[in-house]
């Protein structure tokens, strides 16, 4: 017995980005696993007229090899970038599995209960239908595999029948689409396999009496062109593997099938650039990164990520997928090679990269890219003077020491400058939020500038604001009306989507969700939160699908878009699932932002006027009247630069450094006070609460250290040899003196006797103040300050994320069934009909099948 693995299955993160478990075979490109399942019959329900020979199963598998493989060779003809491969899992062919029926000869309906004894065997006896029953099976196989997706052959034995072929239903091989099962006799020829296989990934049939020029599916919802009832004047039916009969066995042995039948399973190249569509998607680059000129390390910061196509299937789970991955983060100096910063190997990663360039340069690129595809991200283009920014840009703040107006090569980025962006005159940025913990219980009256409504299959448009009753620890949450039960319900799933809008449009949009335990067989575990996005003329701009969230789990749907568009979202439950919505929030008051090593990002902000506020770390560096302002236009800005004068602390002594408490004289008492100052207030950068008191900052540095008790000792030795005598005066000593360097003074005092300080005494707290190692509460700048770690590069990588609802539960229906039909002479039989059916608890499959919702879309 072979145990089901459905629940191990779905929180597994080796399917495809943006597949779910029952998406086996959207797209003909990857690792594909193909399990053929022979079987033999023992004679207990029929007569034995077949018996599978070692022979037979070796020539079968030979066939299904070359069938597939026939695929591999049609590709390499179309693109040198993709490829696919197959892992085929012999384990039910090399070892028949018995029944009790003899296939061959019974109606080709049959597959149902022989096929449905398997499944029950496997563990899948419960589930709705057979297809979705091989559905869970294929995720399984192509996890065991390691595949992207799977597919199962059913292949009876027919090498003593008198004509090869089932003697009623469909006689010939038929398939059911979108990576399920194909069923076939044996003895058909390895042409035949293959053109069931297009059916597997969403290829319809072109021959009279099959698919028409009309329909319209796969990731593309490409038209089928080639079909043979096309009207088009001067229409030339191609070969085609699609097409039947003779035809289909030419176009096999000349490896050719036209544009459209290959758009339908995922071939498409729009551009020409050999990179078929639904790959060819950039990668997400969201970084801001600054070079240290002293220290010579570069510093970026950010995110990357795969991004989908928007799967415009018309049938199917229509889940956006990508086989794509972050190969690596790359970053080129000047006209030199792309060189590797980090190597993820991922769909999503965060990372904080410090990169130590050695030699001048006077431009650097930054990059993500999947190396198989040789699909990149937008290149992100700075120098050693400006930062680099990803979409909309931003703006650096940095010491103009020379005041010149710009920055030059010696003047650092002022770290840990907090940025504060709001509209032109200071007002916040546009926001609002729909939150049901804001409104009594009944129909919402949404807030001016916001219309909200439910939309779908039996609601009224209304939504209220209720307790949950299917998770009522979720509290408070939307509700729509259901008309069938009348009643409101709290559900949310494709049939019933939440409608958002605002007036003013915004790049960042958050959606609380709470994932349920109502979903499909297979995907009953957790929830997918979607949310299909619009501008204000309402042309979707994105689609965005969370990752499974376990049923009872509440997470966030964060959606973005650099250029600032959003202005109305659709909420529901992908793939089967329903969800729960609590709160909706458009836009944010500002964007503050701090520690990004002087630098600050607008993107997300739409075209506009902004200013930006900031404040600076530490007090010697003033920035000239806020706020700063700039504008958006087309998307874009140009960077910002602010910059700052180095001004003096406010606890400095200018006119005599040391002479911490003002007496005129640079005493051991100085020192004492600094010391006692640590004790009590430790090692900190001064703040605005703290611009008055004793001069305590004797290194005008902004901030209050063991340094500072240490130069007035430097500047007590330096008196050494006139005993008894103290420093006065004031001293012409430059505020960036290095504090190894002695500093000097031709006027001395006397300096008071050990005596004059004998009554004061230090506390340990102060002791271990002088001697703790310096850790300030704010870094100023970690490139300059004496306890800066050694730089390193950091490998982080991050992957970017049983109740019942009250409505009427649904239940699958089977799929349709693409078939092949040929009478005994190898001809046409005509038109086609579904195969219906369900598994019982036991296994058996039920007569009484329910109505199949494609049924006029079967070929």
């Amino acid at each position: 017995m072979i145990q089901k693995m459905e629940d191990r299955q779905l929180l597994s993160a080796d399917l495809p980005y943006g597949a779910t478990p029952i998406d086996t075979g959207e797209f003909l490109l990857g690792t594909v696993t193909v399990t053929p399942v022979f079987f033999e019959s023992d004679g207990s329900i029929d007569p034995q007229t077949q018996n599978w020979t070692a022979g037979e199963i070796d020539a079968t598998l030979v066939k299904i090899r070359e069938s597939v493989d026939w695929w591999s060779d049609l590709l390499a003809t179309q693109t040198a970038v993709h490829t696919l491969d197959f892992v085929i899992d012999d384990t039910y062919a090399i070892d028949p599995v018995e029944t009790g029926y003899e296939p061959i000869d019974r109606s080709s309906t049959t597959f149902q209960r022989y096929v449905g004894d398997w499944l029950t065997d496997l563990g899948y006896g419960d589930a709705p239908s057979i297809e979705r029953a091989v559905s869970l099976f294929n995720d399984s196989q192509r996890q065991l595999h390691g595949t992207d997706w799977a597919f199962t052959i059913f292949v009876v034995d027919s090498s003593d029948d008198g004509d090869g072929f089932f003697p009623s239903g469909y006689s010939g091989a038929f398939a059911y689409p979108g990576g399920l099962f194909i069923v076939i006799p044996s003895e058909r020829p390895a042409s035949t396999y293959s053109h069931e296989m297009g059916h597997i990934f969403w290829a319809r049939d072109e021959y009279p009496g099959a698919g028409s020029w009309e329909d319209r599916r796969g990731y593309y919802n490409a038209q089928n062109l080639n079909a043979a009832d096309n009207p088009t004047p001067g229409f030339v039916q191609e070969d085609s593997i699609m097409r039947g009969g003779v035809v289909t066995t030419r176009a096999y042995d000349n490896l050719v099938s036209p544009e459209s039948t290959l758009a339908m399973i995922g071939w498409r190249d729009s551009d020409g650039d050999g990179i078929f569509d639904l790959a060819d998607v950039p990668l997400v680059l969201d970084a801001l990164g600054s070079f240290d000129i002293d220290s010579g390390i570069y510093t970026l910061k950010g995110s990357a990520a795969v991004d989908t196509l928007i799967n415009e299937n018309s049938e199917g789970n229509q889940s956006d997928i990508t086989l794509a991955r972050i190969s690596k983060i790359q970053y080129k100096l000047d006209d030199g090679a792309w060189q590797d910063a980090l190597a993820p190997d991922a769909t999503n990663v965060d990372f904080d990269l410090q990169i130590p360039i050695p030699s001048a340069f006077d431009q650097i690129q930054w990059r993500a890219i999947d190396t198989s595809t040789g699909i990149a991200s937008e290149t992100l283009v700075g120098d050693s003077l400006t930062p680099v920014f990803s979409g909309t840009g931003g703006g650096f703040a940095y010491l103009d020491e020379n005041a010149s107006g710009g920055r030059n090569v010696n003047e650092m980025l002022i770290s840990g400058t907090q940025f504060t962006v709001r509209r032109a005159d200071g007002s916040d940025l546009f926001h609002q939020s729909l939150q049901a913990g804001d409104f009594p219980d009944g129909p919402i009256s949404p807030p001016q500038g916001m219309s909200i409504s439910s939309v779908g299959s039996n609601v009224d448009g209304r939504v209220a604001a209720m307790q949950s009753t299917t998770i009522p620890a979720a509290g408070r949450v939307l509700n729509s009306y259901d008309t069938i039960f009348g009643q409101w319900t709290d559900t949310w799933s494709a049939k019933r989507k939440l409608d958002v809008a605002v007036a003013e449009s915004t790049g960042h949009v958050e959606i609380d969700f709470t994932a349920l335990d109502t979903g499909g067989y297979g995907v009953e575990s957790g929830s997918y939160a979607r949310a299909e996005v619009f501008d204000a003329q309402g042309n979707r701009i994105d689609r965005v699908t969370s990752q499974l969230v376990a049923a009872g789990q509440s997470d966030i749907l964060v959606l973005n878009d650099s250029q600032g568009r959003i202005a109305r979202v659709v909420i529901y439950g992908h793939a089967e699932t329903e969800i729960l919505i609590s709160s909706v929030r458009f836009g944010q008051p500002s964007i503050t932002s701090i520690d990004d090593g002087g630098a600050f990002s607008v993107d997300g902000l739409p075209d506009g006027q902004y200013s930006v506020q900031l404040v600076s770390p530490n007090l010697i560096y003033q920035f000239a009247a806020q706020p700063i302002p700039f504008e958006i236009a087309g998307g874009t800005v140009a960077p910002i630069a602010i910059a700052a004068a180095h001004v003096d602390s406010p606890r400095y002594n200018s006119a005599l450094p040391g002479d911490v408490n003002g007496d005129g004289s640079v005493t051991v008492r100085d020192a004492l006070v600094v010391i006692n100052d640590l004790g009590r207030l430790g090692n900190r950068v001064l703040g605005t609460s703290e611009l008055t008191g004793f001069d305590v900052d004797v290194s005008n540095d902004g901030r209050v250290s063991a340094i500072d008790a240490l130069r007035v000792i430097n500047l007590l030795e330096q008196g050494a040899g006139s005993e008894g005598e103290q420093i006065s005066g004031t001293f012409a000593q430059s505020p960036q003196t290095s504090e190894a360097s002695p500093i000097s003074n031709s006027t001395q005092a006397p300096f008071t006797t050990q005596a004059a300080f004998a009554p004061k005494t230090l506390t340990s707290a102060a002791v271990d103040g002088v001697f703790a190692d310096e850790m300030p509460q704010i870094e100023v700048d970690r490139n300059k300050s004496s306890n800066r770690e050694k730089p390193e590069m950091l490998n982080s990588a991050g992957q970017r994320t049983s109740g019942q609802s009250h409505w009427d539960s649904r239940s699958d229906t089977s799929l349709g069934a693409d078939v092949q039909l040929i009478d005994g002479n190898g001809a046409i039989a005509g038109q086609e009909h579904p195969i219906r059916g369900f598994l019982r608890k036991n296994g058996e499959i039920a007569t009484n099948f329910a109505a199949n919702a494609l049924s006029d879309k079967l070929f």
